[in-house]
C-alpha cells in the first residue's frame, strides 16, 4: 500500500470517527411526454450509509461560503459535508436525498455545490453543499 492509499484510508477513518451518520438514496428521474413537463423519480438501488462531517455555512464576511450566499447560489440555512471522495453524489443521471443522522432531516445536493479534492488522481475528500428539503416536496419526490 503506497503513501497515497494510505493518506486516503486515514482520512476517510477521520470522517467516519468525527462524523454524523449519512443515508444516499438513488433516485432515477423518468420524464414522460405525455402530460407537459411531468416527472417522476423511481427509487434506483440500495441505500448507501456513510459518514460525513456536517458543518454551517461560514458566513463571515469575505468567506468562500459568504460569497456563494451573496450570488445568490446559497442560502443561509444551507449546509455543507465533508464525505468520502468516492461517494458518487453528482454528475449522473441520478438525483439523490442525503438523510443527515438517524433518524434525520433530509436534504438534497446543491447543483453545482460539491467538489472532489485528489491527491495524484486518487479521490481523498467530497466537500458538498446541500438544502434542506422541507413541506410537500419531501412527499412528492422521494417517498
Amino acid at each position: 500500500m503506497g503513501l497515497n492509499d494510505k493518506f486516503v484510508k486515514a482520512l476517510n477513518r477521520t470522517i467516519e470517527l468525527a462524523g454524523t451518520p449519512i443515508r444516499v438514496r438513488y433516485y432515477t428521474p423518468i420524464y414522460d411526454d405525455v402530460y407537459d413537463e411531468a416527472t417522476q423519480v423511481i427509487k434506483s438501488g440500495a441505500d448507501v450509509w456513510t459518514s460525513g462531517v456536517v458543518f454551517s455555512l461560514n458566513t463571515k464576511e469575505g468567506s468562500s461560503d459568504s460569497i456563494l450566499v451573496q450570488q445568490g447560489k446559497l442560502i443561509n440555512s444551507d449546509k455543507k459535508i465533508y464525505l468520502t471522495g468516492s461517494l458518487s453524489l453528482n454528475g449522473s443521471q441520478n438525483m439523490v436525498d442525503i438523510q443527515i443522522g438517524s433518524p434525520g432531516d433530509l436534504y438534497t445536493t446543491i447543483e453545482d455545490g460539491g467538489n472532489v479534492k485528489e491527491v495524484q488522481g486518487l479521490p481523498v475528500y467530497k466537500k458538498q453543499f446541500v438544502r434542506r428539503l422541507t413541506g410537500d416536496l419531501i412527499w412528492s419526490l422521494f417517498q
